[in-house]
């Protein structure tokens, strides 16, 4: 599977709770961090139960349309050393994407994803939740006052 198939598969199992197709795409070693919390679960069955203790079940992970994937192709990048390093390849990807959560409010996401043995290895997600821009009210005040 490609890095989009894995995420779809992955990510249709996880919302429609199907802990069997979970099972076949999760390593033993398997390992959710997200840092902004310290959370950390260790194996799938940790994941299962850390989202059935989540106030108001888990928010359904978005589908692919609607999240931005990298990893589907080598990408590359020259650091200020003129060193060529990798960003992505088969078997590290990136997801963004926004989350509806249970009391209404959407955030977003980045999911930074490593397989190991064609199997989800480690997940690394960050999280913010929506808010208006601080500054951009008076910005607009200060703009319209010049004109």
């Amino acid at each position: 599977m490609t890095p989009r198939e894995f995420f779809t598969t992955f990510t249709t199992a996880l919302n429609t709770r199907d802990h069997a197709t979970l099972q076949r795409l999760t390593h033993p070693e398997f390992v959710l961090f997200m840092p902004q919390t310290g959370e950390r679960s260790r194996g799938l069955e940790a994941l299962i139960v850390q989202g059935d203790m989540y106030p108001g079940g888990v928010p359904d992970v978005p589908p692919l349309p609607e999240v931005q994937f990298l990893g589907d192709e080598e990408r590359w990048a020259l650091s200020p050393g003129f060193t060529v390093v990798p960003l992505a390849d088969a078997h590290e990807f990136t997801i963004i994407g926004r989350v509806p959560y249970p009391d209404g409010k959407v955030w977003h996401s980045v999911l930074i994803a490593e397989l190991r043995d064609e199997k989800l290895y480690r997940m690394d997600v960050y999280f913010a939740p929506e808010m208006e821009a601080p500054l951009m009210d008076a910005l607009l005040t200060a703009s319209a006052g010049t004109q």
